[in-house]
C-alpha cells in the first residue's frame, strides 16, 4: 500500500515537470490559460498555474505599452475580473439558464482564487513538491 502512494507521488512529480517543459515551449502560453479558465476547466487550469508559474510571472509583452512586460498573473486576474463583472450583468432567460449562470459565477470566482493564491504560495507550494515526492494520497 505505501509503495503505491509513494508511486502516485512520483508521477505527480513527474506530470507536473512535464507540464512546465511543455510551458516553456508555449509561446502563447497566457492564451492557453486563459482558454481553460474561460471554457471551465479547473483542474487543467490550477495544473498550469502551478507547472508554469515561473513562465507566467515572467509576464507578457504588452503591445499598447510598448515593450514594457506585465506579470502573467496580473493580466490573468484582471482578466478574471472583467469576466467576472460581465456574468454579474447578464440575465439567465429561463431558470435553468440561470442556474448556468450562477454556476459559471461561481466557478470564475473560484477561479480567481485559486489564480490568486498560487501567485502568492505558488513557488512554496512547487518547492514543497519537488522536495517531497513521495506525496501521500489516501482514497
Amino acid at each position: 500500500m505505501t509503495l503505491r502512494f509513494f508511486f502516485l507521488g512520483v508521477l505527480q512529480k513527474i506530470f507536473l515537470d512535464t507540464t512546465r517543459l511543455l510551458a516553456e515551449k508555449t509561446n502563447n502560453l497566457l492564451e492557453e490559460l486563459w482558454n481553460y479558465i474561460e471554457n471551465g476547466k479547473l483542474i487543467q487550469s490550477a495544473i498550469l498555474l502551478l507547472a508554469a508559474q515561473e513562465h507566467i510571472r515572467r509576464g507578457c509583452s504588452s503591445k499598447k505599452n510598448g515593450s514594457s512586460k506585465k506579470d502573467g498573473f496580473y493580466v490573468i486576474n484582471k482578466r478574471i475580473l472583467w469576466l467576472s463583472f460581465a456574468l454579474r450583468w447578464e440575465k439567465g432567460s429561463n431558470e435553468m439558464a440561470e442556474k448556468l449562470l450562477n454556476e459559471r459565477r461561481a466557478l470564475i470566482d473560484c477561479t480567481g482564487l485559486l489564480v490568486d493564491v498560487i501567485s502568492q504560495t505558488g513557488q512554496r507550494l512547487s518547492s514543497y513538491i519537488q522536495s517531497h515526492s513521495e506525496v501521500f494520497i489516501f482514497c
